[in-house]
């Protein structure tokens, strides 16, 4: 073998030698580092549809509310001048509207300060923030509020309110409605306030059902139907306040004089 071939070789080797040494260096750095997984995003899009907003008051609100509704619904003289049942669907005992004068009152006022802030809230999110946004909004006026004393077989058929955005608030909560809940083998109802919207569809929902507690609030637009169903145990009461609201849009700046 003459001295030409040697170095070949001698390349030939050393080459090899390189090529296993980053081969098994390569393998080993892929064991220690794993691959990246990719995560996985999604976004939620819904452009369609009404929305239900659902709060809790605080209890000293729920309590005032549920005073004057007492003096209302058992003043004889109060119940009949402000009798409210005219004027709605309700098939219950007694509907009494509350005096316009006494929510101008300061002792009403957190009602109205925590009816604003949900409003707020409402239309901040789409929907309806693609509809109307806060800044647009330079007034709220409640244009009615009223009390619903309803007791057993008493309930509300699916209505419509007037205004544009309607609520309700739960003041008393029948302490039965569990036990009677259980009763109902299927398709438990009693008690329960329902929304409906649109038509029954493959991955659409059309009603919304609650079962309400003490406390709570609901904001929601006032085409929206709903309906409340009876319950059945006598001598118990479920007490409600609906009321409608109005958004009145801020006025634009007027221009300058020259």
């Amino acid at each position: 073998m003459d001295k030409l071939e040697d170095n070949n070789l001698f390349i030939y080797r050393q080459n090899i030698a390189i090529l296993q040494y980053l081969i098994e260096k390569g393998v080993n750095m892929a064991k220690k580092k794993k691959p990246q997984e990719q995560v996985l995003k999604f976004d939620t899009i819904r452009p369609f549809g009404p929305t239900i907003m659902r709060g809790k008051m605080p209890d000293f609100i729920t309590e005032m509310l549920d005073k004057k509704a007492t003096e209302m619904l058992t003043d004889e003289k109060l119940s009949k001048e402000f009798d409210h049942s005219g004027n709605l669907a309700g098939n219950v005992k007694q509907e009494v509207r509350f005096p316009q004068d006494w929510m101008n009152t300061e002792e009403f006022m957190p009602m109205v300060q925590l009816i604003g802030e949900m409003v707020k809230n409402y239309i901040s999110i789409p929907p309806a923030s693609e509809t109307i946004k806060p800044e647009f909004v330079g007034k709220m006026v409640i244009e009615s509020m009223w009390a619903v004393s309803q007791w057993s077989g008493d309930f509300n058929p699916f209505h419509i309110h007037e205004g544009q955005l309607s609520g309700v608030c739960y003041l008393r909560v029948p302490p039965s409605l569990p036990d009677e809940y259980a009763k109902e083998d299927h398709y438990p109802t009693v008690g329960d306030i329902c929304w409906f919207n649109g038509q029954a569809a493959t991955f659409s929902g059309h009603k919304h059902q609650e079962s309400p507690k003490v406390g709570d609030i609901f904001l929601f637009p006032n085409w929206l139907a709903h309906g409340v169903y009876p319950f059945r145990t006598p001598n118990e009461e479920s007490r409600s306040v609906s009321f409608n609201l109005h958004l009145i849009k801020k006025e634009e700046p007027k221009p300058l004089d020259n």
